[in-house]
């Protein structure tokens, strides 16, 4: 006769029964499963999408995922992110969108070289200083570093118009120096 088998205590008992979930694991190989979906977060489910996508080495798919993020967010952070890993992923893709082509590079590129002349060509060309608040205070930076402060000024309000965030970086920058001496100038820095 056979005996019964005694039942098992709790610090006894089988783990191999245990509800836990199963990893998958890929086979060598294969391909990496993609990423879970973010709950409720196109943006963020784009910009894992994209990451993963970057690690693959899929350039394009990463570029298409990481603008998908930047284009869904509402969130500065996520955008941000988003943006860089999107000019990487450009590069890489051999778009027309690296950064020896983006006219904003360029012009700061000329205006870090010295060549002012040309950086405020390329940040004036179409009316890029109009209308991108990136080009308006780079413009006004090369009108202040030439001693043209009348032109500084003005361009320069007009880029804290297009980005009241330029105010602050005007304050902390040397380009700025002399304008922030003018009383009546104070109000375009913030200042009282």
């Amino acid at each position: 006769m056979a005996k019964a088998a005694k039942p098992k205590s709790p610090t006894e008992s089988d783990t191999s029964t245990r509800d836990e979930p199963a990893t998958a694991v890929p086979a060598k190989g294969a391909k990496p499963l993609p990423p879970p979906p973010i709950a409720d977060d196109p943006a963020l489910d784009a910009l894992t999408q994209g990451l993963a996508a970057l690690q693959a080495k899929d350039w394009k798919r990463a570029v298409e995922s990481f603008e998908q993020a930047v284009e869904l967010s509402d969130r500065t952070e996520v955008k941000d992110r988003a943006r860089q890993f999107l000019n990487v992923s450009r590069q890489k893709a051999g778009g027309d969108q690296s950064p020896e082509s983006d006219p904003y590079l360029q012009a700061l590129y000329e205006k870090n070289r010295g060549n002012l002349a040309e950086a405020l060509e390329i940040s004036r060309k179409g009316g890029r200083d109009q209308k991108d608040e990136r080009f308006a205070y780079l413009a006004a930076s090369i009108h202040a570093v030439e001693d043209r402060l009348d032109e500084a000024a003005e361009v320069l309000a007009r880029a804290v118009e297009l980005n009241p965030k330029n105010r602050i970086h005007a304050f902390h920058d040397p380009d700025f120096a002399e304008l922030r001496k003018n009383r009546d100038l104070r109000p375009l820095f913030g200042l009282a």
